[in-house]
């Protein structure tokens, strides 16, 4: 049916659960039962006093090189809104209250880990700063930023399809 990420059963050790559908998968050993489901992401969308936003290039898979937003799993005990704060800091250094992003919308997106297409969740959320002179990227996370107005992000050169069309719910909902 599909490829697994379960190589062993996780409850007993046993070899390749099958798959019994595309998301379920079972051990013939003892009967557990594995799933995929989505895995939540949270995504920011960071607008300086200008209306441009701040876009980075991913330094490292999935998407190498690629364009993209502050973004990433979120944790244990986070909200969409920590996550999207923790993020942040992490990857460019900007230190906001959770309270500070409000959300813009839900999208799906496939995320590319250990060889298996994880579905994701992404929850996207917008926070504004008076500039970006403060940003400073994790070299590990991003190669490079960039502040754009909405009408000039590459939309193309971004990693993933969601970053994208986030980008595009929010230039609507501020033209109308």
């Amino acid at each position: 049916m599909t490829d697994s990420p379960f190589k062993f059963c996780s409850h007993c050790g046993a070899a390749g659960p099958a798959a019994r559908s595309y998301r379920e998968f079972v051990c013939a050993a003892c009967g557990f039962r594995h799933f995929i489901t989505p895995i939540p992401a949270a995504c920011a969308l960071i607008l300086d006093a200008q209306d441009r936003i701040l876009i980075i290039r991913r330094a490292h898979e999935p998407g190498f090189g690629k364009l993209g937003l502050p973004g990433g799993v979120i944790e244990p005990g986070e909200t969409g809104e920590m996550g999207a704060a923790r993020e942040t800091r992490e990857e460019v250094g900007l230190d906001l209250p959770p309270a500070a992003f409000t959300p813009l919308g839900t999208l799906t997106n496939t995320y590319l880990f250990q060889g298996f297409p994880w579905p994701t969740i992404d929850l996207f959320y917008v926070a504004r700063i008076p500039d970006f002179a403060a940003v400073r990227n994790d070299p590990a996370e991003v190669m490079e930023f960039m502040a754009c107005t909405l009408d000039d992000v590459p939309l193309e050169d971004f990693a993933f399809e969601s970053n994208a069309e986030a980008v595009r719910q929010l230039r609507q909902k501020l033209l109308s």
